[in-house]
């Protein structure tokens, strides 16, 4: 009983992070502005989160441009808090601080500012590094505070809810996403590559003396608990970096990379190749594995994890196609507590066999390793799915239908069928195959929507398409947006990038659509590109208070109408009904159906 109480202390420890209240976003922690105090010094502000701290040594401050302009030493304030820890002792500022900087050498009326920092929380939580860059204007409106653009900041594992749709996933969808991870493990469970972890729990069930089903039931229990603790840390881990690189993961090389390592990843589930730890490294888990104590709670949680550690590649590409999608949630609390849902779906069936005894397992056959040649297809499915963001369309339907014409191979479409299962193989394949003989016809003629096959592209772009002016700078949009004032138009402002794919289906979809086109033609059309995702790029989405694209802004008499922003994608019926309560444009009679 003493080990079973010792490791659920363990597994409350390990789990713990997951489950414990998430830490503030880092621009909540840490609100950040900056203003000239006067010509000859910056003032660089921060307003802690109680229970949160930021440190001294970890402040850096560096004009960008222009680059004649010299900073002086920050005037750190003295009123500092000291930080033990194993490692030394920090100084540390929490609460309010203001840091002025001398201007040694400037003879500009502005310059860039850029501050690197780096704070935690009280409760263990630390963020990565942090920096911002701000604009100072030396000329006039000193003591006027500029917030910062948030170049990389640490993970924002809660984040303010913009609309009903974001209100929806943040705060209903957790079900939903454990249970599909929980599925995901059901389905990994049926390859091949779970197999050898059963005899391992065999070999601690069979260890000891008058084995009751109660306790062959615990030790398989402990043993999944110990798969599934090693995924969550997993999931943790890639949970705190992902906010870390999901700018980056917009870069075509970024994106190009990845679906690389999704083909890579399919073709070894194909058995075209094998990817696995160094033999010496898995020699070494192996014999420590051995000497784990058989037939206890704890050996039996330790023997999980280690075995996890062994799994065989056909396990190891779902995985890290899944840490993919956690590592751009941000999430770290989502990450750890999927998969460990996940872990425990793929343990489901070593608990039945831990219950009931090895004499029940399947034989592993053609129907198992059928599930890995489906996960294949499944990331080849991912990989082109990411390459359509940089891609040109006609390219992206070649591709679509290559997979749908492989995939129709490999289910028999052109082979004969004897058996009923061999015949509804053939049929499904059959689909495939006219469906990719589809795609490559729809190719020709122009299209790129796989869902609209035999619709040729020319005869859409022959159809006048709405006219956006594309702008690239802050004052050329405040410009535009101020001229309309005087013709009382409304101003819609469209945040856009190529390799958006929301962007693209608002721009093909909604924006052709022919009463949306009736009623834009009386609006002034502006759009934000924001593809290079450079400095410029980044200030425009900091000022007009932007996360990502695709976002909609109104603008009416020079001034954003409230609450009228429309965030992702939004189809042409949805997008009528908000022009009309927005009740900006023309007067129109809308009737009680229209608006439901």
């Amino acid at each position: 009983m003493k080990y079973l109480f010792l490791f659920f202390l363990i597994l409350f420890a390990c789990l713990s992070p997951t489950f414990a209240d998430e830490p503030l976003a880092a621009d909540q922690a840490f609100q950040f502005s900056a203003t000239a105090k006067d010509y000859q010094t910056i003032l660089v502000n921060f307003k802690i989160a109680p229970n949160y701290y930021l440190y001294q040594q970890h402040f850096q401050f560096q004009v960008i441009k222009p680059k004649n302009v010299v900073l002086g030493n920050p005037l750190y304030p003295s009123d500092t808090e000291t930080l033990k820890t194993s490692l030394g002792n920090f100084s540390v500022y929490s609460h309010s601080l203001t840091i002025p900087i001398p201007i040694i050498q400037a003879n500009e009326k502005s310059l860039v500012l850029q501050v690197h920092y780096q704070g935690c929380s009280k409760a263990g939580y630390c963020y990565p590094p942090m920096t911002k860059i701000v604009p100072i204007n030396l000329s006039s409106d000193f003591m006027q505070p500029v917030q910062g653009l948030n170049i990389d900041i640490a993970p924002a594992t809660v984040k303010p809810v913009s609309n009903k749709f974001e209100s929806l996933l943040t705060h209903h969808s957790l079900f939903l996403v454990i249970l599909g991870f929980l599925g995901f493990g059901l389905l990994l469970s049926l390859t091949p590559c779970v197999l050898p972890m059963i005899p391992i729990l065999s070999s601690m069930i069979v260890g000891r003396d008058k084995m009751t089903h109660t306790h062959a039931f615990l030790l398989s229990l402990f043993y999944v608990l110990g798969m599934a603790i090693t995924y969550a840390i997993a999931g943790i881990l890639f949970g705190i970096i992902g906010s870390n690189v999901q700018v980056i993961f917009q870069q075509p090389w970024i994106i190009i990379c990845f679906s690389a390592l999704f083909v890579a990843m399919s073709l070894s589930l194909f058995g075209l190749y094998n990817i696995q730890l160094p033999e010496k490294l898995r020699s070494r888990i192996a014999e420590k594995s051995h000497h784990q104590k058989s037939g206890t709670y704890l050996g039996a949680a330790m023997m999980g994890i280690l075995s996890t550690l062994l799994l065989s590649p056909c396990v190891t590409p779902p995985l890290v196609a899944v840490l993919g999608f956690i590592s751009q949630t941000g999430n770290a609390a989502l990450g750890g507590m999927a998969l460990f849902a996940m872990g425990i779906g793929m343990g489901a069936p070593l608990l039945l066999i831990g219950a009931i005894g090895p004499k029940i397992l399947p034989k592993s056959g053609a129907w198992m390793n059928t599930v890995k040649n489906l996960m294949g297809i499944f990331l080849l499915a991912v990989a082109i799915f990411m390459l359509q963001r940089v891609l040109p369309g006609t390219v992206t339907m070649i591709l679509w239908a290559g997979l749908l014409l492989g995939t129709a191979l490999y289910l028999g479409a052109l082979s004969s069928a004897k058996t009923p299962g061999e015949i509804v193989k053939k049929s499904i394949g059959l689909l495939f195959f006219v469906y990719g003989i589809l795609l490559v016809v729809g190719a020709y003629h122009d299209n790129t929507n796989p869902l609209t096959v035999l619709t040729p592209q020319k005869n859409c772009e022959s159809q006048k398409r709405l006219s956006f002016q594309t702008l690239h700078s802050i004052t050329d949009i405040e410009s535009a947006i101020q001229s309309s004032q005087t013709s009382g138009k409304l101003v819609v402002l469209d945040f856009y990038a190529d390799w958006c794919i929301a962007c693209k289906e608002l721009d093909n979809n909604t924006f052709q659509n022919p009463a949306v086109k009736e009623r834009l033609t009386q609006a002034v059309l502006l759009r934000a590109d924001v593809t290079k995702n450079d400095m410029e790029d980044r200030l425009i989405e900091q000022h007009y208070g932007v996360v990502a694209p695709p976002m909609i802004l109104f603008f009416k008499d020079g001034q954003e109408i409230p609450n009228s922003r429309i965030i992702g994608y939004i189809p042409a019926t949805a997008f009528l009904s908000h022009l009309n309560v927005i009740s900006y444009l023309s007067p129109t009679v809308v009737t009680c159906q229209q608006l439901l």
